[in-house]
């Protein structure tokens, strides 16, 4: 008798468990079109989901190239290249424009022309490892990136320059980028 009883404890549950899953899968089917047509003619609130508001393409930030940043802006690339050249960073004869075609943002830009002018090293490597793109006028010393692709300015630096800090270099490097296109901006 006790064996029943532990067995009878055990099933009985679990029809009470089964039968309200089966009815609760039921139930929407029934009442899905009531919901519809009350949702229409009531304008209730959305479900927590709804398929017409969700754009998966809001999810990844499309940032503009250097080259996009200032054609869009003129007055920045002037502001910017009359800085730079000020500081002695932008030759005279050269355009920022022109510098900083293939790079995906301004501030890489500034920070490799920075880091050619404090430190020894060739400006078209360093913008060959950065953006992965040989310029047209490399010279045989450089060596490109492995692959082909780009690399952080860090990792750049240090095919160059093994000897130095380069983390904190580029770090530096790219706050005073930073600065330098927040002063120009305003």
């Amino acid at each position: 008798m006790r064996g029943y009883r532990k067995f009878l404890a055990a099933v009985a549950p679990l029809l009470v468990l089964g039968a309200t899953v089966v009815t609760a899968q039921d139930i929407p089917e029934k009442n899905a079109p009531e919901k519809n047509t009350q949702g229409k003619s009531s304008g209730s609130s959305m479900p927590w989901y709804d398929p017409a508001r969700y754009n998966p393409l809001k999810l990844f930030k499309h940032y503009k190239s250097a080259n996009d940043q200032l054609a869009s802006d003129g007055h920045l690339e002037d502001k910017l290249s009359k800085q730079l050249r000020i500081q002695g960073i932008l030759a005279q004869d050269r355009e920022l424009q022109d510098v900083c075609s293939n790079f995906k943002d301004l501030p890489n830009c500034i920070a490799v022309l920075r880091l050619s002018v404090s430190l020894p090293v060739e400006f078209t490597c360093l913008k060959w490892n950065v953006t992965g793109v040989k310029p047209k006028a490399a010279p045989d010393s450089c060596a490109g990136p492995a692959g082909g692709k780009g690399m952080p300015l860090d990792r750049a630096l240090d095919l160059l320059k093994p000897k130095r800090d380069v983390r904190t270099e580029a770090q530096n490097a790219l706050k005073k980028a930073h600065e330098d296109i927040k002063d120009a901006s305003s």
